[in-house]
């Protein structure tokens, strides 16, 4: 048995182990994209709940929205009054 024997026999075992890391790395590739699509769809659907919640909280709080903008108009002013005659 000479070098050449041990250079042919690397390169073989050097073959196959490098077939079979491509192949392992490509099934966790297509293991890893099927995982990410069913995130994206929980997280898609996590999104559209949110969204319905928001809108129903949004209908809830527009009418509310101008007495809270005088309630907090009439507490800065007295905030302000009072710096005027503590300050």
């Amino acid at each position: 048995m000479g070098i050449e024997w041990f250079r042919d026999l690397s390169i073989t075992v050097l073959g196959f182990v490098s077939s079979a890391v491509l192949i392992f790395l490509a099934v966790m590739a297509y293991r890893l994209h099927f995982v990410a699509k069913e995130t994206m769809l929980s997280v898609k659907e996590a999104s559209d709940s949110i969204s319905v919640i928001a809108n129903q909280f949004q209908g809830l709080i527009k009418p509310l929205l101008p007495i809270l903008t005088l309630i907090q108009g009439i507490r800065q002013g007295i905030k302000g009054v009072s710096k005027l005659f503590n300050g």
